[in-house]
């Protein structure tokens, strides 16, 4: 009794001292396995142990923690084993790293893998969790997880797991608001999961999901190293190359170990196609195996109604807009059109492989596409490869034709695996909405290590730059390097077309030349379109508005990229007008063309008009061309009836079959104003007409006419005043018409005959170009003075052709009766002489001698004659001119005083004679040059001493003798009769020739005239 006294005793100590016991020893295996933790036993038995308030690791960051754990022990011959366990409200930290899952501190308190080659099985223990919530880390993010669940593990368990993480990025996929809540069943040691798993969105490699869910149905082995089951799959608004899906479901079943998984799946989409009411659907089953990283799919892929979505059929149907202006462009922009008409219903049938991993690849083989349009592509040999490291691998043959496309039969040889492709396309005549292609064999090799190169040749018509093009033929040769720079004909290439319109203008038959200004006529690189072409020199014939046209240009260059180009030594001829440009430079836009242009000159149609020296912008809108700028306007006749004008503020524009230009002239040294130019030329017609404004033209002493037109020098001279008028000019094949009208209010001028003053009047032209005027022309002359003044005349005229002037009377008041012109003719245009007849009638001779001022000198007497003048090379000259007074006589009566009295006695008899003389007849005749010596002979008789003459007998007796007085004059005609008058008058004599007279005193005495005196 004493020991079993003794045994319970100490019995009874060791159960009281339990906790403290068990404490020391559970701080000791913490502490030896470094694992910081904070508990508190709140019970401990043989078959019960519960610890509350459990923390494990660092208390600032626990990796576990839990308001309570409580396990279930049994005593066994081998010592007390665990059969349970229960937990509450525990919370765990955990991180995924390199595949394995790591628990922080509580991964040393683990017991260590077996090293015995046992499988690994569930733990034969009965388990209660209400609530555990494990916060995982991993590199793909953060997982929250909650598991709670009861029953014994390898057998009879059951439970919950919730998984959700907002953001997942694995294998180039990103789920977003992942949500999985799975039933876990465990009978006989096996595990089974099901449940759903949903995810808000999903984005993998270009295809976008939302709304996906799956539903898993999962069945592990006891050693967890074998899995089979089902997965159901859904999702919405599915989009992928190009295609929107509203549903996409299917189901896939698997089996697999952690080696290999292999399944077969079924998977359909739907899709509501957005230009119909009709329901696109597509299915694909097929087979797929995963091994490690790589998982590779095959099978057959059926898709009814398919369509592109919107944007990417917008923007194929734009594609075509690149080629906007070219005449392919109809071609390009009808098949885009098609083709995006055809992506909107689409039926897809083809065997499809893919292949993940390092690369992805996905073959397609007989593969076939037909569109409700009509549009279908068929492989209907060989395979297509895409991702491969050389490229997309191509073997087989290929057609697309139907709905709109072009018939087109791809054939493809690739005779090693990675290496170069060889292939021939074949592409039937196409043509629609007025454009045509065809293309001979395109022949091409490209991948392995060459480069890319296509060789073929196009024949095309279509529209080009607001006109057309017809057959327009190349070849083609383009090279694309493994670099990325993409060449277009490295050598020269000819170029012919049958026709060719741009607006009014018809090309036809033409060829040129196109070699390359650099490397190529077309090179792309990552630095972006380069190249250009050179012309040699080229000529091109054809119709411009129905006329003929030819155009010669000794060169030009084009930038195809920078779309820039440049001619030398332009000329064009349309019809019978001609127009030349040195060099003439541009850059084509996208609604025509614009530049500028020098050295430009030409003719219009048959108007003797010469243009050269031009220069200025041109623009070119595909319909109108228009040019501005300035050039210089000449006389085309042999003999020039004008000088050259300067021709300013040119605005010429050539639309459809018409030329409109206006323009101003001015005289080019002085830039006097002259002319306002309107022109107007119809092409087809080769008909025109121009108007020439004359606003006003003011000669002074610096602007005289010879500026204008040498017909005027050795004519007239020192011509002041103004002239103003219009002039019409008219021409077609048949010849030119010009007329106009000219009038002057005053004009005064230097003539050869004598200085005129008040010249006024207006002719009407009837050929103005060659001054050839209407009858009956009307000139007024306030004074003519060629020597002697003749003022108020009416000249009657008309201008003849070449350079002749017809004078068909002239009429002027003269000293009391009338000085006429005979009808003449003058010629202008040689040395011919010219020769006019005056005629006097009923001049009274004091009115005559009124005219000079003769003081000392009075008559009387009325005279008629007629004075011939002939004008030529050597001046102006009378020959035999007369003036013969009429019956009844005059009288003659000197006044002044004798200035030499020793005149002996006939002298003085004759000067007393003068003092007052009558006579019954008087006879002048002159003969001699206007601006030399004049032979003046006077003869009168019947004399008889007049009125306060002095007399005598002898006087008395003479006078009644038959006398005739002949007087022979020799004198310069203008100076005769201011000579006669000086010896009267000195101050006429000291105002003439003072100056010389100061002039030459001052040269010998070496004084310099004022400095205002040296100026011309």
């Amino acid at each position: 009794m004493a020991v079993s006294v003794l045994a319970l005793a100490a019995g009874g100590g060791l159960w009281l001292s339990r906790v403290p016991i068990a404490t020391r020893v559970i701080d000791d295996a913490l502490a030896k396995k470094q694992v910081p933790a904070r508990y508190r036993i709140a019970d401990l038995g043989l078959g019960r142990q519960r610890l509350t308030d459990v923390v494990i690791g660092d208390p600032a960051h626990p990796d576990l923690t839990a308001d309570w754990i409580e396990t279930q022990t049994d005593l066994t011959l081998s010592g007390p084993k665990l059969i349970g366990f229960r937990a509450g409200h525990v919370r765990l930290s955990a991180r995924l790293r390199d595949g394995r899952v790591s628990l922080g501190a509580i991964d040393r308190l683990l017991p260590p893998p077996s090293s015995s080659g046992a499988p690994f099985s569930l733990p034969a223990l009965h388990a209660d969790i209400a609530d555990a919530a494990v916060a995982l880390d991993t590199p793909y993010g953060p997982v929250a997880l909650r598991v709670s669940g009861r029953g014994q593990l390898d057998d009879g368990f059951r439970g919950r797991i919730r998984a959700q993480a907002p953001s997942l990025a694995t294998g180039g996929c990103r789920i977003r608001a992942l949500d999985a809540d799975v039933a876990v069943r465990v009978t006989a040691t096996a595990p089974r999961l099901a449940g759903p798993a949903r995810a808000a969105a999903i984005a993998c490699a270009g295809t976008m999901a939302q709304r996906a869910t799956a539903r898993l149905d999962v069945g592990l082995s006891p050693a967890l190293d074998r899995w089979f089951g089902r997965i159901d799959l859904a999702a919405a608004n599915v989009a992928t190359g190009g295609v929107a899906l509203e549903q996409v479901h299917g189901t896939t079943r698997f089996r697999g170990d952690a080696d290999r998984t292999t399944g077969v799946a079924t998977v359909e989409a739907a899709q509501a196609l957005a230009a119909s009411a009709r329901s696109g659907a597509a299915s694909w089953t097929g087979q797929w195996r995963l091994d490690g990283a790589r998982a590779t799919l095959a099978g057959r892929l059926d898709a009814q109604h398919v369509a592109l979505v919107a944007p990417p059929r917008a923007r194929l149907a734009s594609v075509g807009t690149a080629a906007a202006g070219l005449p392919v462009a109809p071609l390009l922009e009808g098949a885009m059109r098609d083709a995006a008409r055809a992506a909107g219903d689409l039926h897809v049938d083809a065997d499809l492989a893919l292949s993940t991993g390092t690369p992805t690849l996905l073959t397609i083989e007989r593969a076939t596409v037909a569109a409700a349009s009509g549009a279908r592509a068929a492989l209907a040999a060989g395979s297509v490869t895409i991702g491969h490291p050389g490229g997309v691998q191509l073997a087989g043959r290929m057609t697309l034709g139907g709905g709109g496309l072009p018939g087109v039969a791809l054939r493809l040889d690739q005779p090693t695996p990675g290496g170069a492709i060889d292939g021939v396309v074949i592409v039937q005549p196409y043509a629609r909405d007025g454009a045509a292609l065809t293309l001979a064999p395109v022949q091409f090799t490209t991948g392995g290590a060459g480069p890319t190169r296509v060789m073929t040749e196009a024949t095309v018509s279509g529209p080009l730059a607001g006109g057309r093009v017809e057959r327009l033929h190349a070849p083609i040769a383009v090279d694309w390097d493994r670099r990325g720079r993409l060449s277009i004909n490295r050598a020269c290439t000819p170029v012919t077309f049958a026709r060719l319109t741009i607006s009014s203008l018809t090309l036809a038959d033409g060829a040129v030349r196109l070699c390359p200004r650099d490397a190529a006529l077309v090179e792309v690189a990552a630095r972006g379109v380069r190249g250009g072409a050179r012309l040699d020199p080229t000529r091109l014939a054809g119709t411009l508005g129905g006329s003929p046209f030819r155009l010669d240009a000794g060169g030009a260059t084009l930038g195809l990229a920078t779309r820039d180009f440049a001619l030398g030594d332009v000329t064009a001829l349309i019809g019978t007008t001609r127009i030349t440009a040195t060099r003439l430079a541009g850059r084509l836009t996208p609604g025509g063309a614009a530049g500028t242009f020098a050295g430009g000159g030409g003719q219009v149609g048959t108007v003797p008009l010469v243009m050269s020296a031009g220069e200025g912008a041109w623009t070119f809108d595909g319909r109108r061309l228009a040019l501005t700028g300035a050039l210089r306007v000449a006389d085309a006749a042999a003999s020039p009836r004008f000088q050259p004008m300067a021709a300013r503020d040119i605005a010429f524009a050539l639309a459809g079959n018409e030329i409109h230009a206006t323009g101003a002239l001015t005289e080019p040294t002085t830039g006097t104003p002259v002319a306002d130019v309107t022109i107007a030329h119809r092409l087809a017609s080769g008909a025109g007409e121009a108007r020439l404004n004359v606003p006003g033209i003011t000669f002074t002493k610096d602007f005289q006419p010879e500026l204008l037109t040498r017909l005027t020098f050795g004519v007239i001279a020192d011509v002041g005043g103004t002239i103003r008028g219009t002039g019409d000019i008219r021409w077609s094949p048949d010849g030119v018409v010009s007329t106009g009208t000219f009038s002057t209010a005053a004009m005064n001028l230097a003539a050869a005959f004598g200085p005129v003053t008040g010249l006024a009047g207006t002719i009407h032209f009837t050929d103005l170009l060659g001054l050839v005027s209407a009858p009956d022309q009307v000139a007024t002359v306030a004074s003519i003075n060629p020597g002697i003044p003749v003022t108020d005349g009416r000249i009657l005229y008309r201008l003849l052709p070449n350079l002749r002037v017809q004078v068909d009377s002239a009429r002027w008041p003269f000293a009391g009766g009338t000085l006429t012109l005979d009808p003449t003719v003058l010629d202008f245009d040689s040395d011919a002489a010219r020769r006019l007849t005056f005629r006097v009638e009923g001049m009274e001779a004091g009115k005559f001698l009124q005219q000079f001022d003769f003081k000392n000198l009075n008559a009387t007497g009325t005279f008629d004659g007629v004075l011939p003048m002939t004008f030529d090379a050597s001046g102006g000259r009378i020959e035999g001119g007369r003036l013969v007074a009429r019956p009844g006589g005059g009288s003659i009566a000197y006044l002044g005083e004798l200035t030499e009295k020793d005149l002996g006695f006939w002298g003085n008899l004759a000067f007393q004679s003068l003092r007052s003389l009558t006579y019954r007849s008087l006879d002048v005749q002159m003969d001699g040059p206007l601006g030399g010596e004049m032979v003046t002979g006077v003869r009168f008789t019947g004399i008889k001493q007049g009125k306060g003459a002095q007399s005598n007998f002898l006087l008395r007796r003479l006078t009644r003798l038959p006398i005739q007085f002949n007087i022979t004059i020799r004198a310069p005609f203008r100076g005769l009769i201011d000579s006669a008058a000086s010896f009267y008058d000195p101050q006429r004599l000291v105002k003439r020739n003072l100056q010389a007279l100061i002039d030459e005193q001052n040269r010998k005495t070496g004084v310099q005239p004022p400095a205002s005196e040296n100026k011309p």
